[in-house]
Formats: structure tokens, C-alpha cells, sequence
């Protein structure tokens, strides 16, 4: 008995490469006088910036170096903030702008790039892109 065999082909589909615009991401570490700390960071945070740190510092410059710039208050509040590379030109010129015309509101920020993330989720809880962070349905 002879089976009647027909050879196929199976194609398979490749995936399409994700056409999610991949944000990369900064650190920005902004330093401000410690009472003005808290305005800073809702500030910051208007940036779509997920994630910040908030510390404590103390300024380390001699009294007279203090006395010469009119420098007083040596307490100060360090903001690391993850931010949008995207995001970072707007967020330095709003914060210089800020420094310069708020009363006692002087501060120094920079950013410092981020080269790797592990993790999908992470990255896109950091990046505030949601179409990449999946909910957890099961609770």
C-alpha cells in the first residue's frame, strides 16, 4: 500500500523588527539650596521623569570663599532625576531660567549620559513609555 505524500513548505513569518522609538535616557543631577529642594524636584518632575532620588548635602567651600560670593547657606538638597535625552535641553534651560530669577533659588544642574539599562520594563518605567510596561493582570 502506497501512501499518497505531499511535500510542504512552511514559511515562517519573520518578526518585524519594534518600531518603538528608543529614548535614550540622562542622568540629571541638579544641586540647590536645601529649602528650595522640594520645588526643584516637582519641577523637574514636570519632565515625564519617573524616578528621583533626593539628598542631603552640605556645601564644603571656607567661610571666607562663602562670605565672598554671598554664599550663606551651606545645606543643600541633591536631586538625581532620570530624564528623557529628549527632555534634557528643555529641562536645563527651564532650571537656569529658575536659577536666575528666584530668590534664593541659585543651583547648579548637568547631566550624565546613561549607556545601558537591563530590562524591558525598567527601561520603559524610566523612560515614561507605557507602551512598554506591561501590568501584571493577575492581581
Amino acid at each position: 500500500m502506497e501512501k499518497n505524500t505531499k511535500k510542504f513548505k512552511i514559511k515562517r513569518a519573520t518578526p518585524k523588527p519594534a518600531e518603538h522609538k528608543v529614548a535614550k535616557l540622562e542622568l540629571l543631577v541638579t544641586v540647590v539650596n536645601r529649602a528650595k529642594g522640594e520645588f526643584y524636584a516637582d519641577l523637574i518632575q514636570s519632565f515625564d521623569v519617573n524616578m528621583q532620588l533626593f539628598c542631603l548635602g552640605k556645601g564644603t567651600a571656607r567661610a571666607e570663599v562663602l562670605r565672598y560670593l554671598g554664599l550663606a547657606d551651606t545645606q543643600k538638597a541633591v536631586i538625581f532625576s532620570v530624564i528623557r535625552k529628549d527632555k534634557v535641553e528643555n529641562a536645563l534651560s527651564v532650571l537656569g531660567e529658575k536659577f536666575n530669577t528666584i530668590k534664593n533659588g541659585k543651583g547648579i544642574a548637568f547631566t550624565v549620559p546613561m549607556s545601558s539599562i537591563i530590562g524591558v520594563a525598567i527601561y520603559g518605567f524610566l523612560s515614561d513609555n507605557r507602551d512598554t510596561v506591561r501590568e501584571d493582570n493577575n492581581g
